[in-house]
């Protein structure tokens, strides 16, 4: 009796042969995947690196920018300063305080306080006050010090400003942006606390002299243009010009 064998394939064997299949297949796709996502991380990584490149940038730029600011600011002021301190005003004033009666011993030997202010006039229209002050007392009361104002002809007397004093006695003070210079009336120096509304104890004072404008003049051209025949000279010379041409080709 033959013995028959079982010759068909088994499950395993087809299972075992399409798994070995199947991953071959799927090894390119894996590759690629990777391959993506790295890329993408690469891609996202230098964008972010860049974002914050610029953001640096730009952060740089701002800082720059507000520092070149800042020193234009600073060169402007200090040319401001520089032209007014080269200025000679309109006028200077010399400001003393008087003697004390009966100690003209101890007024020798103690200087008096005394300042030039300088009332000059600004391209604007309005003043501005220059205070160089001298022989100034060291031995003020605690929160007071020396301070100019200038009492215009209507209205508060106005805060020139408290007097930088060296260890000299010596000081400097000016304002801008003060009235015209016909609306002034007089200038003090006074001692004073720093956050006054008003003069206090007057040390000295002097008179401003009466002065007119000259920022609201007509140029000397302009006021010529505007004479009565003014612009009636050039027509009558054109005039007689036409005439003469018209007589020089009548007589050829």
């Amino acid at each position: 009796m033959e013995t028959m064998t079982d010759t068909r394939p088994t499950f395993s064997r087809l299972t075992d042969g399409k798994a070995r299949h199947s991953w071959r297949a799927a090894v390119p796709a894996v590759v690629v995947i990777v391959v993506v996502v790295a890329l993408v991380g690469y891609l996202a990584s230098k964008l972010s690196s860049s974002s914050q490149r610029a953001s640096t940038a730009e952060r740089d730029a701002n800082q720059y920018r507000d520092q070149v600011a800042a020193v234009t600011k600073q060169v402007g002021d200090l040319q401001k300063d520089v032209t007014l301190a080269r200025s000679p005003g309109r006028t200077t004033v010399i400001i003393e305080a008087p003697a004390p009666a009966g100690k003209k011993a101890a007024a020798a030997a103690t200087p008096k306080a005394w300042a030039a202010v300088t009332w000059g006039e600004l391209p604007t229209g309005k003043t501005f006050i220059r205070v160089n002050a001298y022989g100034l007392s060291q031995s003020l009361e605690a929160g007071k010090a020396y301070h100019v104002w200038l009492q215009p002809v209507a209205g508060d007397p106005i805060d020139v400003g408290a007097i930088e004093m060296d260890h000299n006695g010596s000081g400097y003070a000016m304002k801008t942006d003060l009235p015209a210079i016909d609306q002034g009336k007089a200038v003090m120096l006074t001692i004073d606390a720093s956050d006054v509304k008003k003069p206090g104890e007057v040390v000295a004072r002097a008179d401003l002299p009466k002065l007119q404008s000259t920022m609201t003049q007509a140029p000397p051209q302009q006021a010529q243009d505007q004479t009565p025949g003014g612009q009636d000279q050039p027509q009558q010379s054109q005039a007689k010009t036409g005439t003469d041409t018209q007589k020089m080709h009548q007589g050829k």
